[in-house]
């Protein structure tokens, strides 16, 4: 696969919802209260999941 094969989606999508995820997250959790915590803690975390699996997946 070449440069020219490589759109923008395929280079900032997943950033891009990691993104947004991690940050509806951080609103989420300052905002919310309750069993809605867990939810939005998740979201923030994440982040850290994908950076983990990506890592995983770059040493093979």
């Amino acid at each position: 696969m070449s440069r020219k094969d490589l759109g923008l989606m395929a280079i900032f999508g997943a950033p891009a919802v990691i993104f947004v995820l991690s940050l509806i997250g951080l609103v989420g959790a300052l905002v919310a209260d309750g069993v809605q915590d867990l939810f939005y803690s998740a979201l923030l975390g994440s982040t850290v999941a994908a950076t983990v699996w990506a890592l995983i997946r770059r040493r093979r």
